[in-house]
């Protein structure tokens, strides 16, 4: 839930401060739901990189690691329980709830008119 909102926020502020060129592109013709699109794939593309990132570092830095060196607590050793079927469904949830955290933004901004976009009103 809080990568969602991140890549919310980070792809509104981006659709925000890209105004005037969105606006142009639409004056040029280039269609609403393209340009829609586009912000949804950043978005993807955002998400897709930073779970194999995620996932490359847990499972061959962090995994290896703790399963050589478990923390020492007093009643337990502390492992690092991360499977690789759990990890992937987690990823795939982060990527539902992506496809809504760059639709949401894009939509906003393509509603504007396209000469108040153009001219930053």
């Amino acid at each position: 839930m809080v990568a969602s909102i991140t890549i919310f926020i980070v792809i509104f502020v981006n659709a925000i401060t890209r105004r005037r060129f969105i606006g142009i592109l639409k004056g040029i013709g280039i269609s609403r739901r393209a340009i829609t699109i586009s912000y949804v794939l950043q978005s993807m593309f955002y998400a897709v990189s930073g779970a194999v990132v995620g996932m490359v570092i847990v499972f061959f830095l962090l995994a290896p690691y703790f399963a050589a060196h478990p923390i020492n607590f007093p009643f337990s050793d502390g492992i690092l329980v991360a499977t690789v079927g759990g990890t992937f469904i987690r990823a795939l949830i982060l990527l539902l709830a992506t496809l809504g955290a760059g639709y949401i933004p894009a939509r906003l901004v393509i509603r504007q008119n396209t000469l108040d976009a153009i001219l930053g009103r």
